[in-house]
C-alpha cells in the first residue's frame, strides 16, 4: 500500500512538473497548423488556371498532408497524456479545454477537406494526368486514410472535454442576516442604544451603566464595557 502512495505521489509530482509546458507546446503546435491550413487553402484558391475541379484537389492536398495529421495527433496526446491517467483538477483545466477545442476544429477541417479532395479528383479527369488507375486509387486513399486519421482525433478530442475538470469556483458566501431593528434609547431609559465604544453595533443600556450585552445584526453576544 505504501508503493503504491509512493508511486502515486511520484506521478503526481510528474504531472505537475510537466503539465504547463507540455500543454503551452500543445497550443503552440495547434497555431502552427492552423497557420499551415490556411496557407494552403490561399493556395489552392488562387492557384492561376486551374478549374474549379483541380481547386478542389489542390485544397485537400495542400491541407491533408501526413505532418499535419501527425501534429494534430501528438497536440491531443501531449494534453490526454497528462490528464486522463490522473486524478483531475482545475488546474490548467481552461488551457486543456482550449486546445482539445482547437484539434477537434482543426482534426474536423483537415477530414473536410480530404473529402473534398477526393471528389475533386474523382470528377477532373486531369487530376492525374500520366498514372495508372492504381496510382490514382492509392493517392484517393492517402487522403481518405488521412480523414479517418484526423476525424478520430477530433472524436477523441471532443470526448475528452468531459474529462477534464471545470474550473473550481469559491462557494458563494452567505447573505447576511438582516439587522434586527432596536429601538433608539438614550441613556436614561434602559434599551439598545449605538456601542459607545464603537466596537458592535448596538450594546445595552439598562438605565444606569453599559452592560456586556451587544449586538451585530440579529446575532447577540458578550464583550464588556471597557
Amino acid at each position: 500500500m505504501a508503493d503504491v502512495e509512493a508511486g502515486q505521489g511520484a506521478s503526481a509530482g510528474v504531472v505537475a512538473t510537466w503539465r504547463t509546458p507540455l500543454e503551452t507546446t500543445a497550443l503552440i503546435l495547434l497555431g502552427a497548423l492552423g497557420f499551415s491550413i490556411v496557407g494552403g487553402i490561399v493556395s489552392a484558391v488562387f492557384t492561376p488556371g486551374a478549374s474549379a475541379w483541380r481547386k478542389l484537389t489542390f485544397l485537400g492536398f495542400n491541407v491533408v498532408s501526413i505532418w499535419h495529421v501527425a501534429v494534430l495527433a501528438i497536440a491531443v496526446g501531449l494534453v490526454l497524456a497528462l490528464r486522463i491517467p490522473f486524478p483531475p483538477d482545475a488546474r490548467g483545466a481552461s488551457t486543456v479545454r482550449a486546445a482539445l477545442l482547437g484539434a477537434a476544429v482543426l482534426g474536423a477541417v483537415i477530414a473536410l477537406s480530404a473529402l473534398i479532395a477526393s471528389i475533386g479528383a474523382i470528377g477532373d479527369n486531369e487530376a492525374f494526368v500520366g498514372f495508372s488507375w492504381p496510382e490514382k486509387i492509392g493517392n484517393i486513399m492517402q487522403w481518405l486514410g488521412g480523414a479517418a486519421v484526423a476525424g478520430a482525433v477530433a472524436l477523441l478530442a471532443v470526448r475528452s472535454q468531459g474529462v477534464v475538470p471545470a474550473p473550481a469556483r469559491p462557494a458563494p458566501a452567505p447573505a447576511p442576516p438582516p439587522p434586527v431593528a432596536a429601538p433608539a434609547a438614550a441613556p436614561g431609559a434602559p434599551g439598545w442604544a449605538a456601542d459607545p465604544y464603537g466596537r458592535h453595533q448596538w450594546r445595552y443600556w439598562d438605565g444606569n451603566r453599559w452592560t456586556d450585552q451587544v449586538a451585530d445584526g440579529s446575532n447577540q453576544s458578550t464583550d464588556p464595557a471597557r
